[in-house]
């Protein structure tokens, strides 16, 4: 990323619920949207259960990504209900390299299937383009996860072939700004 430090918006408002920057303060419901998706999450994204950090906790997790929010070095949302309780999560990873980032995401077991994650993906992808200095914007997925794939597909990226960085175990869907301006992906 560049030397300005890139602004992005605290709260998303979607189709019937917000994306929030998640932070410390949202323990209880993170913690608890975990806790009932375990079954649903461990075969696909065991990170968002365990946390990528060994020993580390959901708190310390939670905070050092309202800290990363804030420097500008990723952007991790909730996806909020209207009452609260966390649907999900989503974020913009700067660890792709320059010129492009990584859109993450996942959902609590009772979301899935109501088009939550196309559209939180649907915001991050246009929010990218239009405040990063990005070029291409990925999502990798497993490819056994079907409903995953769907996201990126419908929204118009492309799955690039596999290669020896991320073996056949990842998908790596690929959107540039090229395509975006020339419409596809709207």
């Amino acid at each position: 990323m560049s030397a300005t430090v890139p602004v992005l918006p605290k709260e998303i408002a979607l189709h019937g619920f917000t994306l929030r920057a998640i932070g410390p303060e949202h323990l209880v419901p993170y913690a608890a949207a975990i806790a009932a998706s375990d079954a649903h999450l461990r075969p696909f994204t065991p990170w968002v259960v365990d946390g990528r950090i060994p020993g580390q906790s959901l708190h310390d997790r939670l905070v050092m990504h309202a800290a990363r929010f804030d420097a500008g070095e990723e952007w991790v949302y909730g996806l909020f209900g209207p009452r609260g309780d966390v649907w999900g999560g989503c974020g913009i990873y700067t660890r792709v390299g320059p010129g492009a980032v990584e859109l993450g995401y996942w959902l609590a077991a009772g979301q899935v299937g109501r088009g939550l994650a196309t559209h939180a993906t649907a915001a991050l992808t246009a929010l990218s383009f239009r405040v990063l200095p990005v070029n291409q914007v990925q999502i990798r997925c497993d490819p056994r996860n079907a409903a995953s794939a769907r996201v990126p597909a419908r929204l118009g990226y492309e799955l690039l072939p596999p290669d020896a960085a991320h073996g056949e175990g990842v998908q790596v869907w690929s959107l540039t700004r090229d395509r975006v301006e020339a419409g596809v992906g709207r």
